[in-house]
């Protein structure tokens, strides 16, 4: 154990502030290597305090620091471990892979009961299978924590807070507050929730590259959906455990109960599957038009209760596949009088150069879509029945396509016309480490980057020709203070 004295804080521990992902990304991006040790020492710490900016306290909800789970290690005889009269605890920290490349490492802030001293310990990396697009760390709690000595009231009362973060150049800390978004919220270890933070899977859900459409049952009883269900794509049902808690049995720390989520297609086709990590993923099959769910709490010994509203189950309609789609047009200019008209077909490529970065008004990907009933009225919200994206990667690669929606722009006669913005996949936008294969123009004053992509609505896709892909460059001056500062 450390020997220096513990910085102690009369301030209680809170996050305030909230940060966009660009200001994230770019504090991200200036971290400086960090040096993990095999085995880190605990050492005392300062509580979170309030903070605006990066030389103070920040609340990270973009999942660039998150505390997969935390729990007691079991001893094997239904007891848990022990060292000198505590209990010991292990669990999984992530972070980005924004935050990896830049060098961060995440640590733990924690304090039990009465004591007011806020303890660190780094967590060190772990070799075992991290969430895609995250980095898994691993991290032990053994000193400073209530242990098998406590019984009745001392034990019904123990209480544990405990804080993931990584820390800011500036000085200041970004703590993780994805899964507790309020401002006064940190992760507690009480008896009532068996001393651990769960693994909760609708948590900072790993990063896909194309949108999933999501379906969120909440705490509160309200069912909210995000994207269209898509012929031939996926669909994550997330469900809040906290919504249905009639059978919650449990014997020695261990759960006896379960959440079931049971899914039945019009198509025939029908999957059953736990969701008391929070979430499933469904493949959407691409004859289905309508999707029943309904969820069953079960427990040992003879517990059962359902959430299937009354009975009647939660019905969703899939999306129908359009009868056409079409008029692909790249449109960058300063007149912003349209999104699209006065466009070139994008079959013949597209260049954003640095006058565009600094002068277009619109800089759009543009494409019509036909679906007879859908498309042929005037109806703003008909983007919710047709599901449009260009999916894109580095021309030439072999990795997935990434993804971003297309916004509905019109109608236009019969059709509806979507645009994307360029500036969204831009790699050499402001205060951005490009994150795709770049190289210097003939002359060397410039750097470039290249992509490929199709546009796809409903499962649909738009090609120059069958197997083909659109192509386009973005370049920019090669000397930028930013990238020079702060990307690899």
């Amino acid at each position: 154990m450390p020997s220096r004295r513990p910085r102690r804080s009369s301030r209680p521990p809170r996050l305030a502030a909230r940060l966009t992902l660009g200001l994230v990304t770019g504090a991200l991006a200036s971290l400086g290597a960090a040096c993990v040790e095999p085995a880190p020492p605990m050492v005392a710490g300062e509580a979170p305090l309030v903070g605006v900016d990066g030389s103070r306290d920040q609340a990270d909800r973009d999942c660039h620091v998150v505390l997969r789970d935390l729990a007691r290690l079991g001893n094997g005889t239904g007891g848990w471990q022990e060292q000198d009269g505590v209990w010991i605890w292990e669990g999984a920290v992530e972070i980005s892979e924004a935050a990896a490349a830049a060098g961060a490492v995440p640590a733990v802030l924690f304090q039990y009961g009465s004591d007011p001293t806020w303890w660190e310990v780094a967590a060190i990396p772990d070799a075992s299978a991290a969430t895609p697009g995250f980095v898994r760390h691993r991290v032990r709690l053994d000193h400073h924590l209530p242990g098998p000595g406590l019984r009745g009231t001392a034990l019904s009362r123990a209480r544990v807070e405990v804080v993931p973060f990584v820390r800011l150049p500036a000085g200041g800390r970004l703590f993780d507050h994805n899964r507790h978004p309020g401002d006064f919220d940190n992760h507690e270890l009480t008896l009532a929730t068996s001393f651990a933070v769960p693994r909760n899977d609708a948590v900072c859900p790993a990063a896909t590259p194309a949108p999933l459409a999501r379906l969120v049952f909440a705490a509160d009883g309200g069912v909210t959906q995000h994207g269209g269900l898509v012929p031939g794509g996926q669909l994550r049902v997330e469900y809040d455990p906290a919504r249905l808690t009639t059978c919650r049995n449990a014997r020695n720390g261990q759960d006896l109960w379960d959440l079931t989520a049971h899914a039945r297609w019009d198509t025939g086709l029908g999957a059953s599957a736990s969701i008391k990590l929070g979430a499933v993923v469904l493949d959407v099959p691409r004859a289905a038009r309508r999707l029943e769910l309904w969820f069953e709490n079960t427990a040992i010994p003879g517990c059962q209760a359902w959430d299937s509203r009354g009975g009647a189950n939660y019905g969703f309609d899939v999306l129908v596949a359009p009868a056409w789609v079409g008029q692909a047009r790249i449109r960058i200019s300063r007149d912003s009088s349209d999104a699209c008209d006065g466009g070139v077909d994008a079959g013949g490529g597209f260049t954003f150069d640095t006058w565009a970065r600094q002068r277009a008004a619109v800089t759009n990907v543009c494409l019509q879509a036909w679906s007879p009933g859908v498309t042929d009225r005037d109806d703003p919200a008909v983007w919710q029945q047709l599901d449009t994206t260009l999916r894109w990667r580095p021309r030439g690669a072999t990795t997935p396509l990434r993804s971003i929606y297309a916004d509905f722009d019109r109608r236009v006669g019969n059709d509806a016309r979507f645009a994307a913005s360029l500036r969204a996949i831009d790699p050499f936008r402001s205060y951005h480490c490009p994150d795709v294969p770049t190289s210097r123009t003939a002359d060397g004053q410039h750097v470039r980057a290249e992509i490929e992509y199709v546009l796809v609505v409903n499962g649909v896709e738009l090609r120059p020709a069958p197997g083909a892909f659109f192509t386009g460059a973005f370049e920019d001056h090669a000397a930028d203070p930013f990238r020079a500062a702060n990307c690899p």
